[in-house]
């Protein structure tokens, strides 16, 4: 260090009192609780600066890093109710020692390199406190989050199984009632409503089956098999035919022959009826005329495809990159688990379930890997 450095150095030193003393008057406390800690900090922030001046500037980085960690406790880095309080303390003790350093010196250019040296050493030890105060808080959250993430799926698990459970006992006295409103209409053809009643309590089993699939209940009575896509279509066409006639919707039907699907049939029946329901419910909001078009065909690797789509509004990017999501609906009265379930029983099935969504059509596409050559010829036999 050469002599104007040291002269400047003491000269700060035998200075640091009366800088301390109007940077007291001038600085900002969050709390009188903290009234004590922030004279510490100025202190000893005073005296790190004054030694700090002495490295070069190859070493500087290394001191300041070096004496913050030592000093974290004093310095409180870890505990700062507010960084912005400590980080405007810091700049009055740099504003007062740099006003110390004007008056030292009437000569503006020999002292300029020493105030630019000056001003560099606040601005990095600033720097190494926040760097270490963040990362201290990023590590803090780390640690935090784990737990709240475990105790937020322990929740949700306690739910779905107390859903699973309400639903499953739900449905056992739906079957009875279903059962006898059948026999009911047979034994009095002539009986009013009956057919209403009928839809609506196949609507109902409809979505509870939709819960139990999700909470994986329904996979216990289950066993793959190969089908016909077309003969499923042709049940849900009936199935879905009051809702369609309800709803004034037109059902068109483009399938190639033969498209055969191994896998669960009520699961694969479960995503069908789901997203044509959904179109539906798209479809009666609207006042012109309404169209829901499924058409399937095999691909040139095998693969089956089965598209879906309804002329409703278009659906925005948005909502289109999280209509997937668990709980993400635009009904007043869904779940916003309809399509997360379809997604879910598709990739099981080792499939795809995607959506487009333009002016003019809303697309759901189904692709589903290729049937085994031996399957087939085991069903043609």
């Amino acid at each position: 260090m050469d002599q104007m450095n040291l002269d400047i150095v003491s000269f700060i030193d035998f200075r640091k009192e009366d800088i301390f003393d109007r940077w007291k008057e001038k600085i900002v406390i969050p709390s009188e609780n903290d009234y004590e800690k922030i004279f510490l900090q100025g202190q000893l922030f005073l005296k790190i600066l004054v030694h700090a001046f002495s490295f070069k500037k190859n070493e500087l980085d290394q001191y300041l890093n070096k004496i913050i960690l030592e000093n974290a406790e004093v310095l409180n880095i870890y505990e700062i109710t507010n960084i912005s309080y400590f980080i405007y303390n810091a700049n009055i003790i740099k504003n007062e020692m740099l006003i110390e350093l004007s008056q030292y010196h009437s000569n503006w250019e020999e002292i300029q390199p020493i105030y630019l040296k000056l001003s560099e050493t606040i601005d990095r030890f600033l720097f190494f406190v926040t760097k270490n105060y963040t990362s201290k808080k990023d590590q803090q959250i780390e640690e935090t989050n784990p737990l709240n993430k475990d105790n937020h799926e322990e929740r949700l698990t306690l739910l779905g199984q107390m859903t699973s459970s309400f639903v499953h006992e739900f449905r056992n006295p739906l079957t009875t009632i279903h059962g006898f409103v059948q026999l009911l209409r047979s034994e009095n053809p002539d009986l009013p409503y009956m057919d209403i009643i009928l839809s609506e309590l196949e609507q109902l089993k409809f979505r509870i089956t939709q819960f139990l699939m999700l909470s994986r209940k329904e996979m216990l009575n289950q066993e793959m098999a190969l089908f016909s896509l077309n003969d499923l279509l042709d049940q849900i066409a009936s199935f879905i035919y009051p809702r369609l006639l309800e709803a004034n919707v037109e059902l068109e039907r483009e399938l190639e022959e033969n498209l055969f699907v191994s896998g669960y049939i009520e699961e694969i029946r479960q995503v069908l009826i789901n997203i044509i329901f959904n179109a539906i419910d798209v479809l009666t909001e609207q006042m012109t005329s309404s169209v829901i078009k499924i058409k399937g065909f095999i691909t040139e690797d095998r693969s089956i495809v089965l598209e879906t789509s309804n002329t409703g509004p278009k659906i925005p990017e948005p909502l289109l990159n999280t209509i997937f999501d668990p709980f993400v609906t635009t009904k007043k009265t869904g779940t916003g688990l309809g399509l997360y379930v379809c997604k879910e029983i598709i990739e099981k099935h080792e499939g795809q379930l995607y959506c487009t969504s333009d002016d003019e059509w809303t697309t759901f596409t189904i692709k589903l890997p290729p049937v085994k050559k031996k399957d087939l010829e085991t069903r043609k036999e």
